[in-house]
């Protein structure tokens, strides 16, 4: 009984083996059939690799700011199109903030809408008023349809990425667009799927 017990025993760890091997062949399959998350680009307004539009806006501390053009030695900017109506943007601004501390990026959040909500918000996320401008002017520039909406904008001024934004992996979508060369994520699944040559 011991030995046909081992024997039994042996053969279901060779099962479980084989079906371990057959599940990870799956997985890695999938993996590869999955589409990264990214950043949905909408076409609208300045597109990637294009000079950002220059514009001076005004903060929540009633100073100013310039968007656009160079800034020799500077962090990437990224650009954060908020509304105190949103609650999407409301719940992302957390992970925004942190996102940009973890990436060292320099964070401007435009927003549109009521002054007194805006600074409502800013202090309900403790965003420093010095980050965050109230600039229709910004929005219709950029031509912002739908938020949130993120613009990274190089030292030099270049627009490097933007999109439409619902989450973390969106804003990472944005970074890694920028250090791969590529417009969007769109670019990344077209050039995935033409046939190589």
């Amino acid at each position: 009984m011991l030995l046909i017990s081992q024997v039994m025993l042996w053969i279901a760890v060779i099962a479980l083996s084989v079906a371990v091997l057959a599940l990870a062949r799956q997985v890695g399959v999938l993996h590869e059939r999955i589409a990264p998350v990214g950043a949905l680009a909408l076409g609208r307004g300045p597109q990637t690799g294009e000079s950002a539009p220059r514009l001076t806006v005004r903060t929540l501390a009633d100073g100013a700011v310039e968007i656009g053009g160079p800034r020799p030695g500077g962090a990437l900017r990224l650009l954060f199109f908020v509304s105190p109506t949103c609650p999407i943007c409301k719940s992302l601004l957390p992970v925004v903030k942190a996102f940009a501390e973890s990436e060292k990026l320099d964070l401007l959040l435009v927003g549109d809408g009521d002054l007194d909500q805006q600074r409502q918000m800013a202090r309900r996320f403790d965003l420093a008023p010095e980050r965050f401008a109230d600039a229709p002017e910004a929005g219709r520039a950029f031509q912002v349809a739908k938020l949130p909406y993120a613009v990274l904008v190089n030292e030099l001024g270049v627009i490097a990425a933007q999109g439409l934004v619902n989450s973390r992996e969106h804003l990472e979508s944005l970074v890694s667009a920028h250090e791969l060369g590529l417009r969007s994520v769109q670019e990344y699944l077209a050039r995935r799927a033409a046939p190589s040559t």
